[in-house]
């Protein structure tokens, strides 16, 4: 439980950040993914919150390729 409330302030400045970029709102059920991807990496050994919310800007963007595609 724990790890999942380390992530938050991550996943919410990676939403945040992609959002005023790209100048769209999140998709549905994104925020839920973006927590488990960060969720893995911080059990994996990431602990730094600027890489974490890089790595989540990252998978904000690879979803939207996605699913523009």
């Amino acid at each position: 439980m724990r790890k999942l409330a380390m992530n938050i302030p991550a996943g919410n400045r990676a939403i945040d950040i992609y959002g005023a970029l790209s100048g769209h709102s999140e998709a549905p059920g994104v925020r839920a993914q973006l927590s488990q991807h960060l969720d893995q990496l911080h059990s994996e050994g990431e602990t730094d919150h600027h890489r974490l919310t890089v790595h989540g800007l990252s998978f904000l963007r690879q979803n939207d390729l996605q699913r523009n595609s």
